[in-house]
């Protein structure tokens, strides 16, 4: 077994299961082989595994006339890693078992729990992906993809932490580029409303508003329109202070001269007075003088209209008020600020793109020089094992090709071609090799890496469709040789095959009378050592 991660299969008990009634099945820790008659119930126990697993739980799987079926599973553990895990995730365990336990109710939805506590379906798949592996048909088709078959070939070149992190950083430039594909989008949505605001701010900034601008301005077309009425006023004013033949400073003139000659009648109260009123008046009289001989700025009187009238207008068109249009015109600057931004940020991700993109492409290409290494060394380990499993003068290559473009896998595209006759030319798997072919493919491919990954308990279903003979022997050894380091459970129907298991678990059917009504019930039997031929000779009727 493996020194790491080593998490093995204890045990399984099947309540009210389709035609289990109630059974408990103990696992050895090496090979297990399920026999049994068709139809006995063997891939029931494979049924059982995939609900523990994650599977969808069918109703139609509850046994008739019972309310729920239950599944319970016990796995044990020592590692440290493994005890890890469950913490990390929120189910630590006590000791050395982790349990899972599915129970199908009849009448409500399923529930799942891991080490006694309610969990997700979704958290018992994430468990199955890291320790278990299930090898049959659907896998079989699986090695049909050139995705999976990357993924096993970065297993066997040992690049699944390099893989990590080259996505870490594929993501991040994905991200980076989804960002700019977004401001882009934004961009051009915005640009008939930048057109908009750019027609409405060239208005607004030649008239460069403001309410003290809009008061003088009043202020200047009143002064340029009354100027005769102005020069009437002031005139009258200035004569009957100081120009008529009677006016009012003559006339405080003369009583000063009056209140001089009183030989001090007048107090000097009243003199400084009348003094103070004579330098007011000549005061007044010059100021007045000033204003009449002053003319008014040389201001284009057109062009003071046409400004008020600017004003009426975008007033009306944004809001009423000047306090209002100064508002929109402060936002649209604000608005156009904004779109100035996104170009910024455009620019900014740009660069950051082409920096990381940068590294990606170095990242890839280092990847890929090390699968095509890799892809060398894989292809000639899997040819020698093919052919020990029967596949006489099969050659099998991964050839790997360079893509164009990035992917979360790097720029890495693969190819498995199989030769299965020497001389007739090589062709993709998938397009010559039969089930029982895939099956001893996927078998050796599994060989070959069981040593290195974090499977524990691989489950082999339909692994001997179409052999026989010494085909079966061979990949009996195989079986043998996969769990000398992880744990084996695979159904047969092959004495050859089972003859290799550490132990046997014998399937069989049995009518009986529960509730005065005859009811099927599948019996499980376990044998090792000797005891397993019982049911190996079973097998063989004809020796």
């Amino acid at each position: 077994m493996k020194t790491n991660e080593t998490l093995y299969l204890k045990s399984l008990n099947l309540q009210n299961f389709a035609t289990f009634e109630n059974q408990v099945i103990n696992f050895d820790i090496k090979f297990n082989v399920i026999v049994g008659e068709t139809g006995s119930g063997k891939s029931l126990i494979l049924d059982a595994l995939q609900i523990i697993f994650g599977a969808r739980a069918d109703k139609k799987l509850i046994r008739k006339n019972a309310e729920f079926a239950s599944i319970e599973a016990v796995f044990s553990s020592n590692d440290s890693s493994i005890k890890k895990y469950f913490h990390d995730i929120g189910h630590p365990f006590e000791g050395d078992e982790v349990v899972v336990k599915r129970i199908i109710f009849a009448n409500e939805s399923s529930k799942s729990y891991l080490n006694f506590q309610s969990c997700s379906v979704s958290l018992l798949n994430a468990f199955a992906k890291r320790f278990v592996d299930l090898v049959g048909q659907f896998e079989n088709q699986k090695l049909l993809s050139e995705d999976y078959q990357l993924i096993l070939l970065d297993s066997y070149a040992g690049l699944d932490k390099d893989i990590h992190d080259y996505q870490v950083i594929y993501h991040q430039l994905f991200n980076f580029k989804k960002d700019l594909q977004e401001l882009i989008q934004e961009k051009n949505l915005r640009a008939q409303r930048e057109d908009y605001i750019r027609f409405q701010l060239e208005e607004l900034e030649k008239l460069s508003p403001s309410i003290e601008d809009e008061i003088e301005l009043q202020k200047k077309k009143d002064l340029v329109l009354n100027v005769e009425k102005r020069q009437q006023v002031l005139g009258s004013i200035a004569s009957t202070i100081s120009d008529d033949d009677v006016n009012l400073v003559d006339l405080i003139k003369s009583c000063l001269n009056r209140a001089d000659k009183s030989n001090g009648i007048v107090s000097e109260e009243i003199m400084a007075k009348l003094y103070e009123v004579k330098a007011l008046l000549e005061d007044v009289s010059y100021d007045l003088s000033k204003d009449l001989n002053a003319t008014p700025e040389d201001e284009n009187i057109d062009e003071i209209i046409d400004r008020l009238d600017t004003y009426q207008r975008l007033k009306r068109k944004f809001g009423g008020s000047t306090e209002e249009m100064i508002r929109t015109f402060t936002e649209f600057r604000g608005e156009l600020n904004s779109f100035y931004m996104v170009d910024d940020k455009i620019s900014l991700i740009s660069k950051k793109i082409a920096e990381i993109e940068s590294r990606c492409i170095s990242f890839a290409e280092e990847l890929h020089n090390v699968r095509i290494t890799r892809a060398h060394a894989l292809s000639q380990e899997l040819t020698i094992k093919v052919q020990d499993l029967k596949m006489t003068g099969a050659t099998l290559k991964f050839i790997v090709h360079k893509n164009d473009n990035l992917s979360n896998k790097g720029i890495s595209k693969i190819e498995f071609i199989a030769e299965t006759n020497p001389g007739e030319g090589f062709f993709k798997v998938k397009e010559i090799a039969s089930g029982g072919e895939l099956s001893r493919i996927l078998l050796a491919v599994r060989q070959i890496l069981s040593s290195n990954d974090t499977i524990s308990v691989f489950l082999f279903d339909e692994i001997d469709t179409g052999i026989g003979g010494e085909t079966a022997i061979s990949i009996g050894k195989s079986l043998q040789s996969v769990a000398s380091y992880s744990q084996v459970l695979a159904i047969t129907h092959l004495p050859q095959i089972a003859s290799f298991a550490t132990q046997i678990i014998n399937v069989s059917k049995t009518t009986k009378i529960i509730d005065e009504q005859p009811r099927t019930v599948s019996i499980i039997e376990q044998a090792k050592g000797s005891e397993r031929e019982v049911f190996i000779r079973a097998m063989n009727p004809n020796v």
